[in-house]
This record gives structure tokens, C-alpha cells and sequence, in this order.
């Protein structure tokens, strides 16, 4: 399906939400400024947010399955129980942000900031991971799995109970605190 253009801004998008929609899927936000919205349960499938700013946002169960979010700011974001499978999060500004019980397998998240995030219980399977900086991040039973860690910078990170069978693991920086999972027990 084709992004359809439009020109709206936040209060139009905040009148549309109270008056009880939530199906803002398939639009072209990119660039748009929204610090702080609250849009719990929005769906926002397919939608491009490229290099959009929604610092504080709190989407909350929403949709974003499919979302071009290249570059997007969610730093301290409620993301908690959200889809985004198959988001495109490349070099996305998500410090701070709460992932928890969010899925988002298969996501491109290479060279993002997710650094003292929060992603317990996180689907990560098969997402690219690759050079993202999660430093200080809790993902306390994640679900790692077949996900592409490749360079990441995992130190301070909690990895208690996560599922890391058969994440690629090369040049990882770590400190290794906290690191229950067999998985690391082969690497330096």
C-alpha cells in the first residue's frame, strides 16, 4: 500500500485521537515534531516517522508494525507492549525508552541508541542489533534469539534470563556483569 501525503499537526492529530481514533496507519509523518504525545493504542502500522521527534512519547500498546522510524527520536519513551515487528529503527534515538513485553522481531536497529533502555521480556528474535549501543540497557528475559549483535556494546548491560541461542555474537564489547547465559561463556 502506498504512504499517502499529509499535512496535519499535533493538535489536529490530538483532536483526532479524543474524539476516539486511532488508525493513523499507512501515513507520512516524517519529520514530524510530537515530544510528549500520548497515544496509547494507536496504530501507526506502515507509517513513515522518519526523523520524527516524539521525545517522552507514551504509545503504549500501539502499532507500529512496519514503520520506517529511521532516525526517529523516542528517547524516554513508553513503548511498553508496542509491535514493531519489522520496524526499520536504523540509528533511531531510543535511550531511556521502556521496550517491556514490546515486540519487535526482525527490526533493523543497527547503529541505534538504546542505551539504558528497558527491554524485559523484549522480542528481539532475528533483528539486526548490529553496532547498537546498549550500554546499561535491562534486558532481563529477552528473547535474543538468531538476533545480529554484531559489535553491539553490551557493557553494564543485565542479560539475566535472556535468550541468546544462536545471536551472533562477534566483536561484542562487554564487561560482562550479570551474564548468566552459556552462550558467552566461549568469548573473552
Amino acid at each position: 500500500m502506498e504512504l499517502k501525503a499529509v499535512t496535519v499537526d499535533i493538535v489536529q492529530i490530538l483532536e483526532l485521537y479524543a474524539s476516539g481514533r486511532r488508525d493513523f496507519s499507512h501515513l507520512d509523518f516524517h519529520e514530524a515534531w510530537m515530544p510528549g504525545v500520548e497515544l496509547s493504542g494507536v496504530n501507526l502500522g506502515q507509517t513513515n516517522l522518519a526523523s520524527a521527534n516524539l521525545y517522552g512519547a507514551g504509545l503504549e500498546g500501539g502499532h507500529l508494525g512496519g514503520c520506517n522510524l529511521w532516525r526517529v527520536n523516542l528517547e524516554r519513551a513508553n513503548l511498553r507492549r508496542v509491535n514493531l515487528v519489522r520496524a526499520i529503527l536504523i540509528r533511531a534515538h531510543l535511550a531511556y525508552a521502556d521496550f517491556s513485553g514490546a515486540n519487535l522481531q526482525g527490526s533493523d536497529l543497527r547503529l541505534a541508541n538504546l542505551s539504558q533502555g528497558v527491554f524485559r521480556g523484549t522480542n528481539l528474535q532475528k533483528s539486526n542489533l548490529s553496532y547498537t549501543n546498549l550500554t546499561g540497557a535491562d534486558l532481563t528475559g529477552a528473547d535474543l534469539r538468531g538476533a545480529d549483535l554484531t559489535g553491539a556494546d553490551l557493557r553494564r548491560a543485565n542479560l539475566r534470563a535472556a535468550r541468546l541461542d544462536g545471536a551472533k555474537l562477534e566483536r561484542v564489547w562487554t564487561d560482562w556483569p550479570e551474564v548468566v547465559s552459556p552462550e558467552f561463556s566461549h568469548l573473552p
